[in-house]
């Protein structure tokens, strides 16, 4: 990735942490019950067994009611681990909140000794997204490296990212590595790629 394009993608996370932080403090309704029943039944819920979610940090939209969800409907709620730097994710079953231990950059997820499953849907957290699909995330490049070693692996998922519907831009910095998501839901819609 060359340089210009390192600096771009900087900068542009410095503004949408900004635009993020407005939008987590004045939107009070993340969870509509309503779009995710839509987004099932476009993805074939139904036959889905095992999820992935995440545990919302700082000026994330919030996951708790999603979490709580998607375990009401009977699912594997499994979350995201981070083994080592410049690796793939590993996704471990989350059994309940207070089992949860403090991982890589301190997010909260499962145990080590919890067993490690391959989601079949996963919802991925966004700094911004835009009209094609792209997402920007951190920086760490996991979720990119994920889905590359799922596709190459010949594993099926579907990818959707969990963002504020004022964190969508026209278009994000992207290269090579990027991959687009398969849908976006926010408090307000579903944004479909597929």
């Amino acid at each position: 990735m060359n340089d210009n394009l390192l600096d771009k993608k900087k900068e542009f996370r410095k503004k949408q942490i900004v635009i993020r932080k407005k939008l987590f403090s004045n939107i009070n309704k993340v969870f509509d019950e309503y779009l995710f029943e839509e987004l099932f039944k476009k993805i074939n819920f139904e036959t889905t067994n095992i999820v992935s979610s995440f545990i919302s940090i700082n000026t994330e939209i919030s996951t708790s009611e999603l979490n709580n969800y998607i375990l009401k409907k009977n699912k594997i709620l499994c979350l995201p681990t981070i083994l080592k730097k410049d690796y793939h994710l590993v996704f471990r079953n989350f059994i309940n909140n207070d089992d949860l231990i403090e991982g890589f950059m301190k997010i909260k997820e499962p145990p080590n000794n919890s067993e490690i499953v391959i989601p079949e849907l996963i919802f991925v957290p966004c700094l911004a997204f835009d009209n094609f699909g792209f997402r920007l995330g951190y920086g760490g490049g996991y979720y990119d490296r994920t889905f590359s070693f799922l596709k190459n692996n010949k594993r099926k998922f579907i990818s959707v990212g969990y963002a504020f519907d004022g964190q969508k831009v026209t278009e994000v910095p992207k290269d090579k590595f990027d991959i687009k998501l398969d849908y976006v839901i926010t408090e307000k819609k579903i944004y479909s790629f597929v």
